[in-house]
């Protein structure tokens, strides 16, 4: 008698998660009315992560598996894949946690229905919550949960959980391995024209952790750095990054310092030629003068926000005027043009002012 495969295989990258382990064995635990595996992908953790995935998965009532890869998101997750034995994948980070007991369930359900509609062209990502320490409600954290649920490749980020039929993942290639972070961004970019990604109808939360302890204003700016440098397709501020990142961006607090950042693209610029740095600051200037929708959406989401309401609640008002009225506006050249003005001042600007401070 063969034995019975899971609905879905759960794939969860691992560094040093000791700490939110637990946290997601319950959370699974609690998932009701579907099979599942859950496969753990330890990257060479040294805080006692594997330790303690073992002790879990011992007492646990679902398969797990933990196996060993080499660092890097994208290449846990891809490993992750080749192990699994589902047909769909769910693609989930350790710090996600489900608020249905029949979330994965009414998950999987959605995405074969869409599937059965559109085969080979559909994948999915959850809802998104943040849980953070603190009660008080947050406009900002409001406008980044009901900017995630808009159906924008742009708003799509892997804390949302990426769930994929096998065979779609395997004919889009899989995660990209050639750094170690931003393999979301980029399945999402460059499965642009292959696949509709729909909004699932259960939530997720994730930790808001990061942006408490770096700061939400300076860990944004630093996302929204590397969304642009994506779009210019900087890869020598990517490869320098990540030593940089660890080895300077951080006070004895945690707090997120951007000097270091902004003092490295400042040089890393000035190393490169004219010709580099014109297209540089010209996609730069394309790129934010394209994101100004953002701006009528926050109006949307304050008026939500102020209403009481929640974040899938939210009428786009003003983001359809925006798309109806001016949207040709911020497109132009000369739209480009003034906001790569305005980004170069506010870089020069936040030079003079952070090293002021660090004096």
């Amino acid at each position: 008698m063969k034995p019975t495969l899971p609905d879905i295989s759960i794939i969860v990258p691992l560094l040093n998660e000791a700490g939110e382990l637990e946290g997601l064995f319950s959370t699974l635990a609690g998932q009701r009315g579907i099979r599942f595996e859950l496969i753990l992908c330890d990257g060479g953790s040294d805080d006692g992560t594997q330790k303690t995935a073992e002790g879990l998965s011992a007492g646990c009532g679902f398969p797990v598996k933990l196996i060993q890869t080499e660092r890097g998101r994208g290449k846990q997750m891809n490993a992750g894949a080749a192990a699994a034995t589902a047909d769909l994948l769910l693609f989930l980070h350790a710090d996600s946690r489900f608020e249905e007991q029949q979330a994965l369930l009414n998950a999987t359900q959605s995405l074969r229905s869409a599937l059965n509609k559109s085969p080979e062209k559909v994948a999915a990502r959850f809802g998104l919550n943040f849980r953070r320490s603190q009660a008080v409600r947050s406009l900002a954290f409001f406008f980044y949960e009901a900017k995630a649920r808009l159906p924008r490749l742009d708003c799509i980020r892997g804390d949302q959980g990426f769930l994929m039929d096998r065979k779609i993942f395997t004919r889009v290639g899989g995660f990209d391995e050639s750094l170690p972070f931003l393999e979301d961004l980029r399945l999402v970019a460059d499965t642009s024209s292959q696949l509709q990604w729909q909004l699932l109808p259960s939530t997720i939360s994730t930790s808001a952790r990061r942006f408490e302890r770096e700061g939400l204003l300076e860990r944004q700016i630093l996302n929204a750095i590397i969304v642009n440098n994506i779009q210019a397709g900087w890869i020598g501020f990517f490869e320098s990054l990540p030593g940089l990142y660890r080895s300077h961006c951080h006070s004895s607090s945690g707090r997120l310092l951007l000097l270091p950042i902004l003092d490295g693209i400042d040089k890393l610029l000035k190393q490169s030629s004219a010709e580099w740095q014109r297209h540089f600051w010209r996609s730069t200037g394309q790129h934010v003068a394209a994101n100004a929708w953002q701006l009528f959406y926050w109006l949307d989401t304050r008026r939500t926000f102020l209403e009481a309401k929640k974040p899938q609640d939210v009428q786009p008002h003003w983001l359809d005027f925006y798309q109806r009225r001016l949207k040709w506006l911020f497109q132009s050249r000369s739209a480009a043009f003034l906001a790569q003005t305005l980004v170069r001042l506010w870089l020069k600007y936040m030079l003079i002012k952070e090293t002021r401070q660090k004096v």
